[in-house]
């Protein structure tokens, strides 16, 4: 395993073969670190890659962290060289980069005013077998990305080919009705967001009900309230969605107050 430059004949850059995850940092510690670990980990095993010392890769990251009162970090971890074409080579040596970044200071204001969340035209692809984890395959993303600028919106509400509510271009999306929160199983798309996991750990100890499934659009013009995660964001209300509008967030408020106190 080598820390290095990238080069033209890696894996990553040729193939997309290779995963990533994004943290939050606060007063210089990743916020969230055990879900984070376990993507990577998840990532590691399902793709066949050689085992990564993650907590040698989590120390010299924080090296680099002490004086971040605010900011982003991200490990992306490749395949290593390889030759031309899709088969492995004979040796694999996972390359690993680390990167802090400034932290979106529009995140701040989202999370206590709400985004507006429009409804994307182009469907997300069902099926993937790699489709619930942060590869570096992330060209969905882009062309929604640019759909939500397009429609002047701040995130789209994403689903499949089977019309099947999945996400957000980069959240994870939840709605209210009667105290029950729903979500995407993820089962056909979908990425497993850490700030996701960190929710259907918690719910148990909320005053709310979960279920997961699959379920139509016209589900969440019905919602009492909506709202999405990811790690950066934590979570944030919708304040608007399509023609309607949403003033109140109880259950999102009560999450963002519980990971506050979560490390």
């Amino acid at each position: 395993m080598h820390d290095s430059g990238l080069s033209q004949l890696d894996r990553g850059l040729s193939y997309g073969d290779g995963f990533f995850t994004t943290m939050l940092v606060e007063n210089g510690i990743i916020q969230l670190w055990s879900y984070h670990q376990q993507r990577l980990l998840t990532a590691q095993q399902q793709l066949g890659f050689p085992v990564l010392q993650l907590d040698k890769i989590k120390a010299k990251l924080e090296q680099t962290l002490q004086d971040k009162a605010l900011a982003v970090a991200k490990i992306t971890v490749t395949r290593g060289l390889g030759g031309r074409g899709y088969s492995l080579p004979e040796h694999v040596s996972p390359s690993v980069f680390t990167s802090i970044s400034e932290f979106p200071s529009h995140y701040l204001d989202w999370r206590q005013q709400g985004i507006r969340l429009g409804i994307a035209k182009l469907r997300l692809a069902s099926g993937n077998i790699t489709a619930h984890l942060k590869t570096l395959n992330r060209l969905e993303q882009v062309l929604l990305k640019q759909e939500a600028d397009t429609q002047q919106v701040d995130d789209l509400v994403c689903c499949d080919i089977f019309d099947h509510v999945v996400e957000g271009v980069a959240s994870n999306l939840f709605w209210v009705k009667d105290n029950c929160i729903y979500t995407s199983d993820l089962k056909g798309a979908g990425v497993a967001g850490t700030q996701r996991a960190f929710l259907l750990d918690t719910v148990s100890q909320s005053p709310y009900q979960l279920k997961t499934g699959q379920f139509a659009i016209e589900q969440l013009y019905q919602a009492d309230e909506l709202f999405v995660s990811n790690a950066l964001l934590q979570f944030a209300p919708v304040k608007q969605f399509a023609e309607y509008s949403y003033s109140q967030f109880p259950v999102c408020r009560w999450f963002q107050e519980v990971v506050k106190h979560a490390s």
